[in-house]
């Protein structure tokens, strides 16, 4: 439980730690990939970031429609989703 609440934390500083690095340049970056993003995916990382509300509707909003405290759980998810697949190897293969 500690664990999941000092990453977290560690996430949300490394993230304003990049926004002053690179003075916003990445979050126009964020906001390009959430709208190339299926919907599919959208509503699932919501659903994962364990957002309420009707995430099919929710998931089309624009990425700075969404308050800073749903952005940051997202984007956690989106880089454990990231991790987790990356063990994938049998399952994405073409064969």
């Amino acid at each position: 439980m500690a664990e999941l609440h000092y990453r977290r934390l560690f996430g949300e500083v490394r993230d304003g730690y990049v926004q002053q690095a690179t003075r916003g340049r990445l979050s126009d970056a964020e906001s390009r990939e959430w709208a190339r993003l299926d919907h599919a995916y959208r509503v699932m990382l919501m659903l994962l970031a364990g957002l309420d509300g009707e995430l099919s509707e929710l998931a089309h909003r624009a990425w700075r429609e969404l308050p800073e405290g749903e952005r940051v759980a997202i984007k956690e998810e989106a880089r454990n989703a990231r991790h987790g697949f990356a063990q994938l190897f049998a399952m994405t293969g073409r064969w």
